[in-house]
């Protein structure tokens, strides 16, 4: 009786455990299958999405991330299995485009888009003016059309904080942003309560938000791979996971030899015993070869060499006094830079600050500027548009590589544009395709290519990443810090910055530059802007609290604080002051010794500031 008592315990527990679990789920995906043309995305794909979970969605380019969210969203539907939402589950979809009226004011988009939800009139005005407002605008009533691709993001993402739903569905939110604006997004959704998904190549952001993370290929048995970690962690499983299926191929390889032997040996299928055995055999033999070609797929990388132009000099580029405008529009004053081989710089400010334009000064295509321009003889530059202008659309790949022939010329030896193309992981089936056939990522990686049979002394890559995924964006990370000339970036990319650059200048669009050892210098001080506007713009409850007393230490600290800070802000400008004299850069072991100086103030000056903050926040 008691062990029937205990079975029944048990059964109302697993219960109990399946109703919770269901209750807590917003999405259910079920048997999903997908093709799209002839190529199967997806087949036999199942999984959830709970509350207050924060997915990061990851897949290599062509895996079907964005159909995937758009069958999530329902504006998609699959060729089978089903989706299933929570009854009165409420979802808001942020795509990579979205179309506006450009007849129309930003006010009057939010509120005609809000009008569709079911939201009242009042309520549309009242939750657009509030949410724009978060997002950023001051000017309502300018018109659309007159906004850059950044701020037509921040209207996408306005409206959609608006409707308040349970679960947002956002494909590469950070798109088209600058900095302000990623830093402002990846903020709100920190503090946001409910729950998302979220596709992006941006391994920062993927790992400072997410709680989840999931990456979609067909090549893992289920269709995907997740664990219940941000990015860095889940790399860390996902090379425990790959070591353990080459494992599990060493143990069915061995296995399935005694199985082949048995085979070879000619044993009569006679009786039960043995049919059973022939049956699992053959069964082994198939899964064998699946767990090889999954095993052998995922270690397949994207393989970018770059030819360095042999330059010898050890000054390629050096600018005196040199000011970049158009118009009355100043927006680099007398600027003095070195740059030199085994360098990489990133070029860091807002939309607009000038960091385009100073590329195309240096490459020649703009003389927009005064002062003096000097480069070495036969300097050899490659630069890579973000615009991706240099692509023409109406020719198919193998042509475009090989400039109409089936070889092309890579690192002074004659290679088959196909070996050549495979290198970018571009398959056969690829070879004959029109460019405008092409995925954007497969665009990126096809101009990178292109631009790689050049040898080169300087690389100038603007926004190198869009569009690819994070297996390209690492082995382009891995191939450039081999390079052995000058690297100029520019990128919102954090992660891929901060693994390449060794310097970085970053431009106001108002004539002032400094230089920068540490991105994450330049980054406070931006966060630090982000922070002061949106503490006017967004809505906050007052709340009293109650004050603490000051220990006897922290009240002689008091006494001092303000002094010691602007001392110690005095003493970290003079020590960044030293990167403004080309000079230093010509010696490692000052450049070296000089970033070292910077972050040792950095550091008491952030202690000084968490210091001053703990004191105000008792006072």
């Amino acid at each position: 009786m008691k062990q029937k008592d205990s079975l029944n315990i048990a059964i109302d527990r697993l219960w109990i455990s399946l109703l919770e679990q269901a209750m807590s789920l917003l999405v259910s995906v079920n048997k999903l299958q997908k093709t799209m043309g002839s190529k199967l995305l997806f087949d036999g794909l199942s999984f959830g999405v709970e509350e207050r979970e924060r997915l990061g969605l990851l897949g290599p380019n062509g895996a079907g991330k964005s159909t995937l969210l758009r069958i999530l969203a329902g504006e998609e539907t699959p060729d089978e299995g089903e989706v299933f939402h929570r009854k009165g589950m409420k979802w808001v979809f942020v795509r990579q485009e979205e179309v506006f009226e450009s007849s129309l004011s930003i006010k009057e988009t939010a509120i005609k888009r809000l009008l569709k939800t079911g939201m009242d009139s009042m309520e549309a005005e009242i939750q657009a003016s509030i949410f724009l407002s978060i997002a950023g605008f001051e000017d309502l009533d300018q018109q659309v059309s007159q906004l850059s691709g950044g701020w037509r993001k921040r209207l996408s993402l306005g409206i959609a904080f608006a409707q308040e739903p349970d679960l947002f569905i956002l494909d590469e939110p950070t798109n088209h942003m600058d900095w302000d604006g990623i830093l402002w997004l990846e903020s709100w959704l920190k503090s946001y309560k409910k729950s998302f998904i979220l596709v992006s190549h941006d391994r920062v952001f993927l790992d400072k938000l997410c709680n989840k993370t999931m990456e979609i290929n067909r090549l893992y048995r289920d269709g995907y791979l997740s664990f219940n970690c941000g990015y860095k962690k889940f790399l860390i499983e996902k090379e425990k996971y790959a070591k353990a299926q080459m494992g599990l191929q060493d143990s069915m390889s061995n296995k399935a030899r005694r199985e082949v032997d048995w085979l070879r040996a000619g044993v009569k299928a006679r009786t039960t015993k043995s049919q059973s055995r022939m049956k699992e055999a053959h069964q082994l033999l198939d899964n064998l070869a699946a767990v090889k070609s999954r095993n052998r797929s995922s270690q397949a990388k994207v393989r970018l060499e770059i030819e360095a132009g042999g330059k010898r000099s050890k000054k390629f580029i050096e600018l005196k006094k040199v000011s970049v405008a158009y118009d009355d529009n100043c927006l680099i004053k007398d600027l003095d830079l070195i740059m030199g081989p085994k360098q990489t710089l990133g070029l860091l400010g807002h939309n607009g600050s000038g960091k385009t334009s100073l590329l195309k000064v240096l490459t020649g295509a703009a003389s927009n500027y005064t002062g003096e321009l000097f480069k070495a003889e036969d300097l050899k530059i490659i630069y890579f548009d973000q615009k991706r202008a240099d692509l023409p659309q109406e020719i198919n790949l193998i042509d475009y590589l090989g400039d109409g022939s089936d070889y092309t010329v890579f690192k002074g030896q004659s290679i088959h544009v196909a070996s050549y193309a495979s290198r970018f992981l571009f398959s056969s089936d690829k070879m004959k395709l029109k460019i405008s056939q092409l995925s954007g990522g497969e665009q990126a990686r096809l101009l990178i290519a292109k631009l790689l049979l050049q040898p080169g002394d300087v690389l100038m890559l603007d926004e190198p990443t869009n569009d690819l995924d994070i297996d390209s964006i690492e082995i382009l990370e891995e191939s450039l810090s081999l390079f052995e000339g000058l690297i100029i970036i520019v990128s919102h990319d954090r992660y891929f910055l901060s693994q390449l650059c060794g310097r970085y200048l970053a431009l106001s669009g108002q004539g002032d530059w400094q230089i920068y050892s540490d991105l994450d210098q330049w980054l406070k001080r931006t966060k630090n802007a982000v922070s002061d506007v949106e503490s006017e713009t967004v809505p906050q409850k007052k709340e009293k609290k109650s004050k603490t007393k000051l220990s006897y230490k922290e009240k002689r600290q008091a006494e001092t604080i303000e002094e010691d800070v602007a001392l110690a802000e005095k003493a970290l400008a003079d020590a960044q002051s030293v990167f403004e004299q080309p000079d230093v850069y010509l010696d490692r072991e000052s450049t070296e010794k000089a970033m070292a100086q910077v972050t040792d103030l950095q550091k008491k000056l952030d202690e000084l500031y968490a210091i001053w903050e703990s004191i105000l926040s008792k006072t």
